[in-house]
């Protein structure tokens, strides 16, 4: 029998992936790295990893861990956003670079539409005057009434533009080519080079691009004060995309509505961070799109079997553009 290249699993769900990899790929020689800390990466002392890794399924893995792999031909990161590994020192040019979707857009779409409606409809308002015992009516809003713009109509904006069509919304979106999308009800597509002409139609602004060189920080004062007056921050993405000073003024102010963040520049959010607190942010700990142990072994397993068998890869990874 041909022999498989050996896989390494490094991440603080490995046991788990591990297990579902055996039942997936009974043949294939497995190795388990328990990660200690979701953020870092970082594994007990003494994890064994052999320098016969070709194959490597993980989140995150300290900076150096690498260079103890020198027979490293892929890797196939267990989530959407990969910039993480790109230009890391200790990761060769010629290793391939995959990721994982999963039901990530599903997730988000849920995530996304549920706190907008909540906003909205003033869901935590009723339910603190519920325990006051007061029958004290607001008006009545809809989403159909609404506008939201949505920056990046990949994987995660197009399941989320999906989902508020369906509900009568009115989207539009950016994209890098500008160029519309067929099958998507998006009443207008705007390029990366004009992504600011939207913004003033917006009453809701939901981040759903990845992290690279042209987006980090692209979310800056000139944007949020572009917005409509009340307006609703979504950030699903990466904490870097918005600059968080200009965030912070612009909920002070009164000028964005709220923000709704489950992503941010440094994780965990530290405890002094004045959003924790701030009446017009809703924080959420990275949980719009939680990896489903037994969807990602799935695509990591048919990715295995056509790197064995040399056949185009899915969710291959350009590192070049970033995604």
């Amino acid at each position: 029998m041909k022999r498989l290249p050996k896989i390494t699993v490094w991440h603080t769900q490995g046991d788990a992936y591990g297990d579902a990899l055996r039942a997936l790929l009974p043949e294939a020689p497995i190795e388990v790295v328990p990660a200690t800390d979701h953020d870092s990466g970082a594994a007990p002392p003494g994890s064994p990893v052999g320098g016969e890794t070709e194959v490597l399924l993980a989140w995150k893995v300290p900076q150096g861990a690498l260079a103890g792999m020198p027979s490293l031909r892929w890797v196939q990161v267990s989530g959407a956003g990969v910039d993480h590994f790109l230009h890391r020192d200790d990761l060769p040019n010629d290793v391939l670079l995959t990721r994982s979707l999963g039901r990530f857009g599903l997730q988000v779409a849920e995530y996304v539409v549920g706190y907008l409606l909540s906003e909205l409809l003033g869901i935590e308002r009723y339910r603190e005057r519920q325990h006051q015992c007061l029958w004290e009516r607001e008006e009545r809003p809809l989403l159909a009434d609404r506008t939201v713009g949505i920056i990046g109509l990949g994987s995660l904006g197009l399941p989320i533009a999906r989902s508020l069509t369906a509900l009568g919304t009115r989207v539009l979106g950016v994209r890098h080519s500008g160029k519309p999308i067929e099958g998507v009800d998006i009443e207008e597509v705007f390029s990366s080079a004009r992504w600011r002409d939207m913004l003033p139609h917006c009453d809701a602004l939901v981040i759903a691009a990845p992290k690279t060189a042209d987006t980090i920080g692209m979310v800056d004062a000139a944007a949020l004060a572009a917005l409509r007056p009340g307006a609703v921050l979504v950030n699903v993405a990466r904490g870097d995309i918005v600059n968080e000073a200009a965030l912070i003024e612009a909920l002070d102010s009164g000028r964005l509505g709220a923000a709704i963040l489950d992503v941010f520049a440094t994780e965990p959010l530290p405890p002094d961070s004045p959003l924790w607190h701030h009446p017009g942010a809703r924080i959420t700990p990275h949980i719009a799109a939680p990896s489903e142990v037994e969807v990602i072994a799935d695509e990591f397993a048919e990715n295995y079997r056509r790197f064995v068998e040399q056949r185009e890869m899915i969710n291959t990874v350009d590192r070049a553009r970033g995604y």
